[in-house]
């Protein structure tokens, strides 16, 4: 089989919430997009980064030094990265949105060409949800029928730790807390800004 017909794209999902002011705020989806085939040494580098004891790369938990080192590596990869952001959030409806950004993050990977999404594991619950979502985004043909969608550990899989990365960038950017991480990305992250 010639090469080109056996590459594949393969994204790994993360959310976020920001800037959330009284019931207020924005709802951060991000994913990375990146071959399967070259993963591997992908997951090695960030499992080599992980503070001791921790279970997986999360922006909140790391202090300068350590997100200087991992955004350095981060942006340093052959993948790429997207973002719906969805504003403005009401606390109340977080899933809601999660429902809008997932709708429109799903059609623009399946215009990307990619294959398989995995989405980071939440509650059981919550994860049947999401796996509700893609059956009626399938049906509606709001998605390729084609894109197989997943649910992943973070704790076992460390390519979900890259969207996390890019999304407490992005969301520091954005609450003007500190903008200069996302600026390390050089504008190699697909932004999609959406209303609710």
């Amino acid at each position: 089989m010639p090469e080109s017909e056996s590459f594949q794209l393969h994204a790994w999902v993360d959310e976020s919430m920001r800037g959330v002011t009284g019931d207020q705020g924005m709802y951060l989806l991000g994913a990375v997009v990146a071959d399967p085939a070259e993963c591997e040494p992908t997951r090695d580098e960030l499992r080599a980064v992980l503070p001791k004891g921790a279970r997986k790369l999360h922006w909140t938990d790391m202090g300068e030094r350590e997100k200087k080192q991992v955004t350095g590596l981060v942006c340093g990869l052959d993948v790429a990265h997207m973002v719906v952001i969805g504003t403005p959030l009401n606390l109340k409806k977080q899933e809601k949105a999660r429902a809008k950004c997932m709708e429109r993050l799903l059609w623009e990977l399946g215009e990307m060409g990619v294959s398989r999404v995995f989405l980071e594991h939440r509650t059981p619950s919550l994860n049947s949800r999401d796996m509700k979502l893609v059956d009626q985004l399938r049906g509606r043909q709001a998605m390729p029928a084609s894109l197989r969608v997943d649910i992943a550990q973070p704790s076992t899989e460390p390519m979900l730790w890259i969207p996390d990365q890019m999304l407490g960038a992005m969301g520091d950017a954005e609450t003007n807390a500190d903008g200069s991480w996302l600026e390390l990305y050089n504008g190699a992250v697909h932004r999609i800004d959406i209303e609710f």
